[in-house]
């Protein structure tokens, strides 16, 4: 299939992805928190920030996807920590928190990312 150049990435695709397989990602945090930001990831848009469909459209245009995908995760795990500290009163060691970066599911989102 050819590559749509005016789209080089699927937001919408890739969002919905990370809503249900971001918070699988998270290490360094307990399974009441990741149910907590598995329903809210999944039901509300409490996580997204300016600059996440950047991230993942600047690796898209240079062509690596992984590295947009990442940078989003990265950009999406501190929405993330900042929304559980105000919204839940849930305080995490941010250095702690981190994206496993070696999961399987990295790939799932790189393919939901890449344009159809």
């Amino acid at each position: 299939m050819q590559k749509n150049i005016n789209h080089p990435y699927n937001w919408s695709r890739f969002y919905r992805a990370l809503g249900r397989l971001g918070p699988s990602l998270l290490l360094g945090i307990d399974d009441d928190t990741r149910e907590i930001i598995t329903m809210s990831s999944q039901s509300t848009d409490m996580f997204w920030s300016d600059g996440l469909e950047e991230l993942l459209r600047m690796g898209a245009v240079d062509g690596d996807m992984r590295e947009g995908v990442l940078s989003t995760l990265d950009v999406w795990r501190e929405n993330v920590l900042d929304a559980l500290e105000s919204s839940y009163g849930i305080e995490m060691d941010w250095k702690m928190v981190c994206i496993d970066v070696t999961s399987p599911l990295i790939d799932e989102l790189i393919e939901a990312a890449s344009p159809s």
